[in-house]
C-alpha cells in the first residue's frame, strides 16, 4: 500500500513537472513578472512602514527630551520649594525662641514678686514655658503633614502663657 501511495505522488510530481515544460513561455514570464511585481509591491510597504516607525521614534525622542527638561524644571521647583520650608522653619523657630525670652522675663519679674501666690504662679508657668521649649526642639522632626498643626498648637502655648504672665503682673 505504501508503494502505491509513493508511486502516486511521484506521477503526480511528473507531470506537474512536465505541463511546466510545455507551458507557454510567455505565461510563464507574465506569472514571474506578476509574483516580481507583488514582490516589489510588498518591499514598499515595508519601507513606508518602516520610515513611518522611524518618524514615530524620532518623535516620541523628541516628547522623551521635553518630558525630561520638564521633569529636571520640576525638580529644581521643588528643591527651591525645600530650601523655602526650611528657612521659613528656621524663622520660626528664632521667633518662637524670642517669644521664649520675653517669656522668660516676665516669669522673671513675677518671681521678683514677694507674694507666695507670685511665686507660685512664676513656677508653674515656667514648667509649661519649659513644655512648650522641649516641643520647639522637635520643630526639625515634624513632617510638612504635621506643620500646621504643630504651629497651631505651639501658638495657642505660647498664647496661654504669654497672657496669664501678662495678667499675673498686673494684679
Amino acid at each position: 500500500m505504501r508503494t502505491i501511495w509513493v508511486s502516486m505522488i511521484a506521477a503526480a510530481l511528473v507531470s506537474s513537472a512536465g505541463c511546466r515544460k510545455n507551458e507557454d513561455p510567455a505565461k510563464a514570464m507574465d506569472r514571474a513578472a506578476t509574483s516580481a511585481a507583488k514582490a516589489q509591491d510588498n518591499v514598499t510597504d515595508q519601507a513606508k512602514d518602516v520610515l513611518h516607525e522611524q518618524k514615530e521614534v524620532a518623535k516620541d525622542q523628541k516628547n522623551l527630551a521635553k518630558d525630561q527638561g520638564d521633569v529636571a524644571k520640576q525638580q529644581g521647583e521643588l528643591s527651591a520649594a525645600e530650601t523655602d520650608l526650611a528657612q521659613a522653619r528656621e524663622r520660626y523657630r528664632l521667633a518662637a525662641k524670642q517669644r521664649l525670652a520675653n517669656l522668660d522675663a516676665e516669669i522673671q519679674e513675677l518671681e521678683a514678686k514677694a507674694t507666695a501666690s507670685a511665686k507660685d504662679l512664676a513656677a508653674k508657668l515656667r514648667v509649661r514655658r519649659d513644655e512648650v521649649a522641649v516641643k520647639l526642639d522637635a520643630i526639625g522632626d515634624q513632617v510638612q503633614a504635621n506643620w500646621d498643626a504643630f504651629k497651631k498648637d505651639v501658638d495657642e502655648r505660647f498664647d496661654k502663657l504669654e497672657k496669664e504672665a501678662r495678667n499675673a503682673l498686673r494684679s
